[in-house]
């Protein structure tokens, strides 16, 4: 049995609401905006190195362009960003919402890194290295003499990021997902070309390890780079089916070269299950392989232990490990079974972590049907995802604190090519991303985005604006001499306060409730209708597994945190050049109740206590020692923040 549902494809989905619309066009002017050539510098450099040309012709490949600096992009883990960069490109390319002009330059930016990777492999051709790409820096001499000496370092267990090998599996993942994004959705026929050259050097490069190499590469960060290997399977598998001419004859040997990545003694040790399984875990190291673990169950679904060691994983993740935003981890890792307050500190929620989790999710529910997936999707894109980037420059965060009184800390346009710096360009390309997914005879609306889509036989037109309004409007309207055959099913959110219902051309029907969503048959739907759903948002309240006394206050799908001002902003340096949110603006999160006699019945009442102003998204917190107010964290880019409270 295959996938239940496929999402939407990009091209057929745009985003109409304002302020994510205004979040992609900000991106992709930042996108637009930097040096192609400058990323491009360390591949071609590599290149050369490898050919053995002239340091004066070298200079003239590399169009006099150096790396972006700031010890990322120009040190071991140079290269990483190309891939997110094309990505990203290869995404905007087919978003709706672009403008012609954007499209036109997006198009001609992507060709241009795509053929000029073309070259960087033409220029390697007979070396005996073909088909190798990468863009790392060469911070002692010994790695100019050795370009692949990452790689063979990592094959003897050394991974130390400034002297050794800074994980370079993790950035050929990049790469080559970047490479197969610009062919599987700008379609790009050359960009299929270098990745099925990469990918044969990577099969060859994989076919020399015996058992004890490989097990040393895996216990270093290897990224998903089996999620991509399996990505580009399938991409010449189909090609093959089709008798395309583009397809690689040998494109088994992707397979193969994939799963010599699945790290099953990991993914058995999920599924077995256990206490604190991944305390001390690196997170970001660790969910891409589960993203590669469900690509394989995707590509063989005759395999359902990859389902489950998915699965297993994700119910950890999810009910142990993360936070209301949906994002997780403190410092990067991962702690002990249900201990989050204890762990809230400036360094919390890894943007790239939140990325690869709303990946892994959206496609479990592709692939099982259960409404829990989306509903996890639903809160992390509004309030981890949408709530990481700067709206007024499209800067995007590395982390998002927990603790109480810090603030966002956001890139700057050259100088932080930081992991998260790349899935942020992502993030705001693919906006529209998650809304919808077509099943058999059905069609499943999971995120409620003001937005247009468009099917084979009808149009779906969404309009919503939960800051106003619990109501949803949706109208189909099938194509000339087309009728409707889907059947609508909505997804009930968990926040919706009260039953919910659903009007189909001004009536009431009772539709059909089950398994998380309310469905609409397609008799009522047939010669096109207006849906409107009827959605009941209001204040709630969550605390943590550790802190029962500690809250976070939501607004129907909306995270709130207090407005902290901005008196106390500073940063300070944290890792290998990240920057860091560095003061508090209060001294503790604790508040004291003084309206209610009890904690619970503070909670129980909160609308007495927060109490939301008319006609905006600003709550003023009454009844306590504190006057806070609080808004939509997603907005807050400004202020230091509060999200968690603590109730005395």
């Amino acid at each position: 049995m295959g996938s239940i549902w496929t999402l939407a494809n990009l091209a057929d989905v745009k985003v109409t609401d304002k302020y994510l619309d205004e979040a992609f066009h900000i991106d992709v002017k930042n996108l637009l905006a930097l040096d192609a050539d400058r990323f491009l510098a360390g591949f071609r450099e590599t290149a050369c190195l490898i050919k053995g040309e002239t340091v004066e012709n070298t200079k003239v490949f590399m169009k006099s362009k150096s790396r972006y600096e700031g010890e990322w992009e120009d040190k071991l883990l140079g290269g990483h960003t190309m891939g997110h960069y094309m990505t990203a490109i290869a995404q905007a390319v087919v978003n709706p919402a672009a403008t012609s002009d954007e499209k036109t330059r997006l198009k001609e930016r992507l060709d241009y890194l795509v053929d000029s990777l073309k070259e960087c492999q033409s220029k390697v051709a007979g070396t005996g290295q073909d088909g190798y790409i990468f863009g790392a820096g060469f911070p002692k001499p010994e790695f100019r003499e050795n370009v692949f000496l990452q790689f063979d370092n990592v094959e003897k267990g050394l991974g130390h990021p400034i002297d050794e090998a800074w994980v370079p599996w993790y950035t050929m993942h990049k790469i080559l997902t970047g490479l197969n994004a610009a062919y599987k959705l700008a379609g790009n026929e050359t960009a299929l070309e270098v990745a099925n050259s990469l990918g044969v050097w990577i099969a060859n490069r994989t076919d020399t390890w015996d058992e004890e190499t490989r097990k040393k590469v895996l216990g270093i960060e290897y990224g998903g780079i089996n999620d991509c290997l399996y990505e580009l399977y399938q991409i010449n598998r189909e090609l093959k089916e089709k008798e395309s001419p583009l397809a690689y004859p040998e494109y088994e040997r992707f397979e193969i070269a994939a799963h010599r990545f699945d790290e099953e003694e990991l993914f058995d040790k999920i599924l077995k299950g256990g206490k604190d399984l991944l305390d001390n875990t690196h997170a970001n190291t660790t969910i891409p392989k589960f993203c590669g673990a469900l690509s394989r169950y995707e590509a063989f679904p005759m395999e359902k232990r990859y389902l489950q060691y998915a699965e297993s994983f994700w119910d950890l993740v999810v009910s142990q490990h993360t936070y209301v935003t949906g994002g997780n981890s403190e410092n990067e890792h991962f702690g002990k079974d249900g201990i989050l307050n204890a762990e809230r500190t400036n360094v919390n929620n890894e943007t790239c972590n939140t990325y690869n989790m709303l990946k892994l999710s959206r496609r479990l529910f592709a692939a099982t049907g259960n409404i829990k997936y989306l509903e996890y999707s639903a809160r992390t894109f509004t309030n981890a995802i949408v709530a990481s980037q700067n709206h007024e420059n499209g800067f995007t965060t590395y982390f998002q604190p927990m603790a109480t009184g810090y603030h966002k800390v956001f890139n700057t346009f050259d100088g932080n090519f930081w992991c998260c710096t790349g899935t942020g360009y992502e993030n705001f390309t693919k906006l529209q991303s998650g809304i919808y997914f077509k099943g058999k005879d059905k069609l499943s609306i999971g995120l409620f985005v003001s937005s247009e889509y468009e099917t084979k036989n009808y149009t779906v037109s969404m309009d919503c604006d939960f800051t106003r309004s619990g109501d949803v409007t949706i109208e189909l309207t099938p194509r000339t001499g087309k009728k409707i055959s889907d059947d609508l099913c909505l997804r009930v959110p968990a926040w919706s306060k009260d039953s919910v219902e659903v009007l189909v051309d001004g009536s009431k029907i009772d539709a059909i409730q089950s398994e998380g969503f309310l469905t609409i048959p397609s008799s009522f739907l047939s010669e096109g209708a207006t849906i409107t759903y009827k959605l009941s948002v209001g204040l709630y309240a969550e605390s943590l597994p550790d802190g029962p006394n500690t809250y976070a206050f939501l607004y129907g799908p909306f995270l709130l945190s207090a407005r902290l001002g901005t008196d106390k902003i500073s940063t300070r340096p944290h890792g290998i050049a990240v920057v860091v949110s560095a003061e508090k603006a209060v001294d503790d999160d604790r508040i004291k109740v003084l309206s209610e006699s009890s904690v619970k019945d503070f909670i129980k009442y909160l609308d007495k206590h927060l109490v939301k102003r008319p006609d905006q998204m600003e709550f003023d917190l009454k009844g306590c020692d504190k006057e806070l107010v609080f808004t939509t964290h997603y907005d807050q880019y400004k202020e230091s923040y509060g999200i968690y409270w603590t109730l005395l």
